[in-house]
């Protein structure tokens, strides 16, 4: 009896307990808020935006934020004022080599626009963070933001926010927000 019950232990359970451990963590980024200062400025004027996101999902081993700007011609058009991730924001220029289609490194393109991106390694389960970034727009017109969250491992829908929309340059869904730029 005792050794049909080893045999059953270490056959059926102890393999599936085992098996679970291997699985990769899911985590699932989530911006919960995006706010502007204002709507609409004018031009030599600044706004600040402020992004704030969280892990709704399993441990990440690296969670990030970008904030992009595809009008702009320069990262230098915004500066970090403020944010609470583990590690400090970065910049990027126009070509330099980015990860795309959330496989890392794996598959590369050009930047043809600057971002600020932010992250933690590593992001537990409902840990958030923010960023507050003071932006000066180059030019009049339509100022866009575009913003997401990329969890690693990606090994899922659930580990990119958002999960549908507009694709930025690197292949990868963002929410765009504006700001109005006029005349001074």
């Amino acid at each position: 009896m005792a050794a049909g019950a080893y045999l059953a232990l270490a056959a059926f359970v102890v393999p599936q307990t085992y098996l679970l451990s291997l699985a990769p963590p899911r985590p699932a980024p989530e911006i919960t808020s995006v706010s502007l200062s204002s709507p609409e400025i004018a031009l030599g004027e600044s706004f600040t935006i402020r992004v704030a996101a969280a892990n709704q999902g399993e441990q990440a081993d690296l969670q990030l934020v970008s904030i992009a700007f595809p009008n702009a011609t320069s990262a230098q058009v915004a500066a970090v004022q403020g944010h609470t991730f583990k590690q400090a924001p970065t910049t990027i220029n126009p070509g330099k080599a980015i990860g795309a289609g959330y496989l890392g490194l794996e598959r590369t393109v050009y930047a043809q626009y600057p971002a600020i991106e932010s992250a933690s390694r590593p992001w537990a389960p409902g840990e958030t963070a923010s960023i507050d970034l003071l932006v000066k727009p180059e030019a009049e017109g339509r100022f866009v933001m575009l913003v997401k969250a990329v969890a690693l491992p990606h090994n899922g829908g659930q580990a990119h926010y958002p999960q549908e929309g507009v694709l930025d340059q690197q292949g990868e869904y963002v929410t765009a927000y504006e700001v109005r730029v006029t005349k001074a």
